[in-house]
């Protein structure tokens, strides 16, 4: 059966598409805008959305939980000053 199976593995396994999608976000963030895919834009987009979501209420856990998916400090930042900013009244939908 295929339960929970839903989401794009990219042809990786399952360490080599986590760190994929760490630089895209990280990438993405720090640039504000990149050019790739359209199935690792997809799985971005998925990865990168609930992130976000995280860093509109600017506390330390936020903070916490966002800083172990991406790992960079600099993209911390600067979600968390700049892009939560300027989506904030937004209900979701950040990437489209």
């Amino acid at each position: 059966m295929r339960h929970n199976k839903k989401f794009n593995h990219l042809s990786r396994t399952a360490d080599h598409r986590a760190a994929l999608l760490t630089n895209l976000a990280i990438a993405l963030i720090q640039h504000k805008r990149i050019t790739t895919t359209l199935a690792k834009a997809k799985a971005l987009k998925k990865y990168v959305e609930p992130l976000i979501t995280k860093s509109k209420n600017d506390t330390t856990n936020s903070r916490r939980v966002v800083f172990r998916y991406l790992q960079n400090k600099e993209a911390v930042t600067e979600l968390f000053k700049e892009i939560a900013v300027k989506v904030g009244d937004r209900p979701g939908g950040y990437t489209a």
